[in-house]
């Protein structure tokens, strides 16, 4: 009886012990980096665990923008395209989520977005080693 008892114990231990490892292991969430000519890029950022998991690789990229609504909400499935200043788009990307980090070389880019049926075009300077941030504010979310 104590043998049988013991191993009632030990699964018991084992079901909790997993219990907890997955939560943790779920919290979090290891975002892939997408690599498009000479731009590298990563976007997401729904949920706490993408939320932290990009974040905590905002230190490898030199451009980052987020989407929110007027109220401060993060937004998401943006479509954006990025423009070198020769004029040539260097990357479009569809559904973008509220967080969005590139590694661009360094100069001057054109940001073309939409979300829903709004529009709008940002000018920003992004240089080699320094994070410049663009902060979209949409009407509509």
């Amino acid at each position: 009886m104590k043998t049988k008892s013991k191993i009632h114990w030990a699964l018991l231990v084992g079901v909790a012990a997993v219990g907890f490892a997955v939560p943790a292991v779920a919290g979090t969430v290891m975002m892939s980096p997408v690599h498009d000519g000479s731009v590298t890029f990563v976007t997401g950022g729904i949920g706490l665990g993408q939320e932290k998991a990009l974040e905590a690789s905002a230190g490898e990229y030199n451009l980052e923008i987020t989407n929110a609504d007027k109220a401060g909400a993060f937004t998401a499935d943006e479509n954006f395209q990025i423009y070198g200043k020769d004029g040539r788009r260097l990357i479009s990307v569809s559904d973008a989520g509220p967080l969005f980090y590139a590694k661009l070389p360094a100069g001057d880019y054109t940001i073309r977005a939409m979300e829903g049926g709004e529009r709008t075009v940002r000018k920003v300077t992004v240089a080699a080693n320094k994070s410049t941030a663009v902060h979209l504010i949409w009407k509509t979310s």
